[in-house]
């Protein structure tokens, strides 16, 4: 592939580096290019994202819910909703990352046990509250659940627990901010059994990604942005869940 690309890029009379600038000249979220620019950039995102990406993301970009790291093959976008320059602010800075631009507003706190957050005490919640706020998001699902659990859980979720200031009173989440869509069924952290799920709320979550600002070119982060957003062919509806 890298070969046809270098091949293409020759026939069409531009060498690696003109063909670098056209592409970060370009606008981002213009559809993807084609011809031997885009089979260029798709090869060139290909390899960078292998190199740098895939210990994380999987090969495929399928994603590892054991660490978090997020599936970048389907319409489910914790960060934004799937344009490339919204990849590539990921990418640049990263999240929760040392860097002074990253995406670090939302945190999940560790709702388990009692911890200051802003200079307050964050709500802390028993263990049978956590397993109710645990059936409210099973519900929110349309999966089978306990009626009366539930209940109790939007009780904690829509008031002291504060779940909705992040996720929202319906529980779509907020792109904006990083805060998981949780009534999709697409889990970042594990598969959505009740286990997993009381885990987050209890132990908290704080997935990271690092920031290439430092380490790659404006062309390679432009690369590997086209290329995943390839993996997913084309943003979906807000509605599904980075």
């Amino acid at each position: 592939m890298a070969l046809a690309a270098v091949a293409a890029l020759g026939a069409a009379g531009m060498g690696a580096g003109s063909a670098g600038e056209r592409l970060v000249l370009a606008d981002p979220d213009a559809p993807a290019p084609s011809g031997a620019l885009g089979l260029f950039a798709h090869a060139r995102g290909r390899a960078l994202f292998h190199a740098k990406c895939a210990a994380c993301h999987g090969g495929e970009g399928q994603g590892d819910p054991a660490a978090g790291a997020p599936d970048l093959t389907d319409h489910d976008w914790l960060y934004g909703s799937g344009k490339a320059s919204e990849i590539e602010t990921v990418i640049r800075h990263g999240i929760r990352a040392f860097a002074p631009k990253t995406w670090k507003l939302a945190d999940m706190p560790a709702f388990g046990r009692a911890r200051p957050s802003a200079g307050e005490a964050a709500p802390q919640l028993a263990p049978n509250e956590v397993s109710d706020v645990t059936e409210f998001l099973i519900a929110l699902e349309k999966r089978p659940h306990d009626p009366a659990a539930a209940e109790r859980g939007r009780t904690l979720y829509l008031g002291r627990g504060g779940c909705f200031d992040c996720h929202g009173a319906d529980g779509r989440g907020d792109p904006g901010i990083g805060a998981p869509d949780l009534a999709d069924n697409v889990w970042l952290f594990g598969h959505g059994r009740r286990d997993e799920i009381a885990r987050s709320i209890s132990d908290g979550r704080r997935g990271r990604c690092p920031a290439w600002a430092d380490r790659l070119s404006s062309a390679e982060i432009r690369e590997i942005a086209i290329y995943v957003r390839g993996l997913s062919a084309s943003p979906a509806p807000r509605g599904s869940r980075p």
